[in-house]
């Protein structure tokens, strides 16, 4: 039997292959963490620190710039998430029916290509689609959905700017959800299906009450993994439009962007930082508790 002393030797030396990950971790997430919520109690640039208490936050209250950047994240957010949702659910039912197995390799394979691609290389692409002379406005044309003397400038017009992003934003995240919820739907017992059939179940009564409690799981946990995601977005919006035109496609991550790094306000950057922070914080709680409830 191991002495006092040779316990905690032990447990000493375990601790101690520790130090080299929790220093990488501190130097690199919690000192920046403490700096950004500490340079949000002052008017900073590169030059000075000026203490200004509350100063940051109560100009962020009355500033509608910051209040549009917020709106403009949760409405991206949440088409983003929902769409993803009844995207992925869709393609994963049609994916999970009785279909040639060579077929279905081959549409999980194309389907799958959107999420492969990086943020910033999926916003190229569809700003060379949505281009006036693009091939968006090119189908539209050849469909008779718009005059073919009349482009329309899709990132170039506040009303359609933020949709255009949402829209690149749903293709690129979609196949996540499909490839989730397709390995939940194959999880499920046969026999729930074949019992309801006996009982005379129509498809959508089975779909309601068989596939989607099965799935509840799964939709929770990824829905809040995707909100997470799409709410600190920053790449989709920059690319395509910059937060632009007049800051109708502003997203928070942009705003403190271009006020720290542009305008050099350090300070009233990181505490919409914060802000951001704590609702993300917030959403990982949920996520942490789902995921701890589910262990259990």
């Amino acid at each position: 039997m191991l002495s006092l002393r040779q316990k905690y030797r032990e447990e000493a030396l375990a601790y101690s292959f520790l130090w080299p990950s929790l220093l990488i971790l501190v130097a690199l997430l919690i000192y920046p963490l403490f700096d950004v919520v500490r340079l949000s109690f002052y008017d900073s640039n590169l030059q000075r620190e000026t203490w200004v208490g509350l100063g940051n936050y109560v100009a962020l209250a009355s500033d509608p710039l910051f209040w549009r950047a917020f709106l403009n994240t949760v409405v991206f957010t949440a088409f983003s998430v929902v769409l993803h949702l009844v995207i992925g659910l869709g393609l994963a039912i049609l994916l999970n029916m009785h279909l040639d197995p060579t077929f279905r390799s081959v549409a999980r394979g194309l389907l799958i290509v959107p999420w492969l691609l990086a943020p910033t290389v999926a916003g190229m692409i569809w700003v060379l689609m949505l281009q006036p002379l693009g091939i968006v406005n090119g189908l539209l044309a050849s469909l008779g959905l718009i005059d073919p003397n009349f482009a329309i400038s899709w990132l170039g017009d506040p009303a359609t700017a933020l949709g255009s992003v949402t829209a690149m934003n749903v293709w690129r995240a979609f196949p996540f959800f499909m490839v989730m919820l397709l390995a939940g739907l194959q999880a499920i017992p046969k026999q729930l299906y074949e019992a309801a059939e006996i009982d005379g179940a129509t498809l959508f009564r089975q779909f309601w009450h068989i596939t989607i409690p099965q799935l509840r799981g799964v939709i929770a946990t990824i829905i809040l993994l995707d909100s997470i995601w799409t709410f600190r977005a920053f790449d989709p919006v920059y690319v395509m439009t910059g937060g632009g035109p007049a800051h109708s496609s502003e997203v928070l991550a942009t705003a403190i962007y271009f006020d720290g790094f542009q305008k050099l306000k350090f300070g009233y950057a990181s505490a919409e930082a914060v802000v951001m922070f704590i609702v993300l914080f917030i959403a990982s709680a949920f996520y942490v508790r789902r995921a701890m409830s589910n262990a259990q």
